[in-house]
């Protein structure tokens, strides 16, 4: 046993001496060597490999216990005063309370033995796999004649911190509330900390591309700071295009910030604005074939649709009331208007005005019908005055007119009845006074 505790002893002093190569790089074999102040040769063999480690991922800022698992894999030959030496040299991945561990006074074939060390990861270290050198250092013999040394490598994966990406977008709004191509208007974005730690210098970017364009500020906004559970809001000034299509556009919306390490964080997201149409489709003109109706006679009464919207509508359709005695149909389908003051449509309603059909202005309600490219019906109404006119006579004089002739024909056959009268008194009484 005295023995045994003198050996140790000799392989911790024999470990002070001994090269460590850099870590984090492949590893090579190192060169038989001498260590300066004993007689034993440290030779390079390979005897143990590590087996396991855990844990095997661990985070920004993080103080964890990582316990590493060595096998002895040589068929035949035991290893005495087995110890272990890390050397963290440059890596991010700090060892403390220690860099070198006893494993074990004898490890015989094929047995196993694990050592823990305290891993300090420093809080910028960037998420990836950074190694630590390892070297086991034992005796072949029990008298410690025989030192062999073996250099092994540790991964560890630093993965990015969960919490860190803390910011969460709560709402969306825009004001006016609708939008439509030409306007101006705010786009205003609610962020919120969800996290438990405070973050500093957010950047919140809106990428705004064609039928966008930014007046007045920037397409980026900033925000100091926001604690935990602490809202902050971003609004963007905007135009959109007079000729933008009527529908949901989509925002690449980017923040960046720091978290309380001071690490650049990036989040990458999206939300859309509809653009609504400014106007749908209309009564452009209401003609009537012939102009003047009197009962009994036919005609046509043509509705002319145009499209002064920037999308296509459908199931367009016109439907008039109150012309039962006057129109031979009430509804006409017309479908699909595309666009544009060239593509108007006209539809034309057949005319038959009954013979019994009392002259006088009538009012018709001509309803336009359609649904936009989302599906949304809409609906219109004018009002048209069709007048019905009394038969038109031969000479065309008005009724006024009419009746002061016809006062003056029966004048003159009254006064002209009056004259005859007179006339043939008159020579009656000539005839009587002559002998």
């Amino acid at each position: 046993m005295h023995k045994s505790i003198l050996s140790i002893v000799f392989l911790l002093v024999l470990i002070s001496f001994v090269p460590y190569p850099a870590s984090g790089n492949i590893p090579v074999n190192i060169p038989v060597n001498v260590v300066p102040g004993t007689a034993a040769p440290v030779t390079d063999y390979r005897q143990f490999e590590i087996t396991g480690v855990t844990p095997t991922e661990v985070g920004p800022s993080d103080v964890r216990e990582i316990t590493i698992t060595l096998q002895n894999i040589d068929d035949s030959r035991a290893a005495y005063s087995v110890s272990t030496v890390v050397n963290p040299d440059q890596s991010p991945l700090q060892v403390v309370g220690g860099l070198g561990k006893f494993g074990g006074s004898l490890i015989m074939p094929h047995d196993s033995f694990s050592v823990t060390y305290t891993v300090n990861v420093r809080d910028s270290t960037p998420k990836g796999i950074y190694y630590l050198n390892m070297t086991v250092i034992w005796a072949a013999d029990k008298g410690n004649t025989e030192i062999h040394e073996e250099n092994l490598f540790i991964g560890i994966k630093v993965v990015e911190n969960p919490e860190m990406l803390k910011i969460n977008t709560v709402s969306v709004t825009t004001s006016p509330e609708h939008v439509r191509p030409g306007d101006q208007f705010t786009v205003g974005v609610t962020l919120k900390n969800i996290g438990n730690t405070k973050l500093t210098q957010i950047r919140a970017v809106l990428d705004a591309e064609r039928p966008f364009s930014a007046i007045g500020t920037s397409t980026e906004q900033y925000i100091p700071l926001l604690e935990p559970d602490e809202t902050g809001e971003t609004n963007f000034s905007l135009q959109v295009d007079k000729q933008a299509v009527s529908r949901l556009y989509n925002f690449n919306f980017t923040l960046e910030y720091r978290d309380s390490a001071n690490r650049l964080q990036t989040q990458h997201g999206m939300f859309g604005v509809n653009v609504e149409e400014r106007s749908q489709i209309y009564i452009q003109d209401v003609r009537l074939d012939p102009t003047t109706l009197t009962p009994g006679t036919e005609g046509l009464l043509m509705v002319q649709i145009a499209n002064a919207g920037t999308n296509t509508v459908k199931n367009v359709r016109i439907t008039i009331f109150g012309g039962e005695k006057i129109l031979t149909q009430n509804q006409n389908y017309i479908g699909i208007i595309q666009p544009g003051p060239t593509n108007s449509e006209t539809t034309s309603f057949g005319v038959l005005v009954g013979p019994d059909t009392p002259p006088a202005d009538y009012g018709l309600y001509i309803q336009l019908n359609y649904d936009d490219v989302a599906g949304n019906h809409f609906s219109q109404s004018n009002l048209y005055i069709l007048k019905i006119s009394q038969p038109g006579s031969l000479i065309p004089v008005s009724r006024t007119y009419l009746l002061y002739m016809v006062y003056a024909v029966v004048f003159l056959v009254v006064g002209y009845a009056i004259f005859l009268g007179t006339g043939y008194r008159l020579e009656r009484e000539n005839r009587e006074e002559k002998p």
